[in-house]
């Protein structure tokens, strides 16, 4: 299916993109189009202006301070993966095709918010903070409180995704799984976890989970089960059930609810014993 027609505005600079978005409440922001893209096709949204920011140098960049990563909206996937940033780098690297993960930015990501995405579940294990901008200035926002629902983002009218700040985890271990239906789909479950042990005992785990809830989400059950334990295949198999519990998966061409709520319990055991090889 073809998009509408839509006007398309390219900004010279952050404050005009913010003043248009400010006066057209039904534009949308470009920010590499691969999200969006597809919700145009299907008439998901239907807006009058496309505002293209893909080339404000301001948004492009992507340090590493001595407590965290900064990265701005517009850093391609492709860049994310090539960073070595622990998790996110490995998430960025199994988003798409290449063209995908050369186009798509994780600014434009996380503003579309697809239920299925692969960021949302690494952004909130790592604690992930968003910088936001609009007409009323700069705010900080915690990524788990931005994620509010299925496409929606904490976003106000006029208001635009800047940065994306993540902490640095040292000494924890990683891994992020995807169970896809073809090579470049969205993510029919994606666990995402980080684990730091103390010989065999495990001192901090974290794990996020996408593509089988309304929104990725944290199993804060499976966290405490495992913290200050022992691994051993049973705990392990009673975590992956718990975050499999939790899971709240909706019938469709990529499975039904309960094949995707079994994948959920196979995809975080696979990702624990991923991590632990590191």
């Amino acid at each position: 299916m073809y998009p509408p027609k839509i006007g398309y505005v390219i900004p010279d600079n952050l404050n005009e993109a913010i003043d248009f978005l400010k006066t057209h409440d039904d534009a949308k922001v470009l920010a590499g189009g691969h999200s969006l893209i597809p919700m145009l096709k299907l008439r998901i949204i239907r807006p009058s202006y496309l505002v293209d920011i893909t080339k404000l140098k301001e948004l492009h960049y992507l340090n590493k301070e001595e407590k965290e990563y900064k990265l701005g909206a517009t850093i391609t996937h492709y860049e994310i993966s090539k960073a070595q940033i622990p998790l996110l780098s490995e998430v960025a690297s199994k988003i798409g095709d290449p063209q995908v993960r050369n186009m798509g930015t994780i600014g434009g990501s996380i503003s579309q918010l697809d239920p299925s995405a692969d960021y949302p579940a690494a952004l909130l294990v790592l604690d992930a903070t968003v910088k936001i901008k609009g007409p009323s200035g700069e705010r900080l926002e915690e990524f788990s409180l931005f994620d509010k629902d299925m496409f929606t983002p904490d976003l106000s009218q006029g208001e635009i995704v800047t940065e994306i700040s993540i902490p640095v985890f040292p000494g924890y271990k990683y891994s992020y799984q995807k169970l896809e239906r073809k090579a470049g789909d969205f993510a029919i479950v994606g666990v995402a976890v980080l684990i730091k042990t103390n010989g065999d005992e495990v001192e901090d785990f974290r794990v996020g989970v996408t593509g089988v809830n309304n929104k990725a989400y944290r199993s804060q059950i499976a966290e405490d089960m495992i913290k200050g334990k022992k691994i051993n295949d049973e705990i392990i198999d009673k975590v992956a059930q718990e975050v499999a519990n939790e899971s709240n998966p909706t019938s469709d061409i990529r499975g039904s609810a309960e094949y995707k709520r079994k994948a959920t319990k196979v995809m975080t055991k696979r990702a624990i014993l991923d991590a632990l090889k590191r």
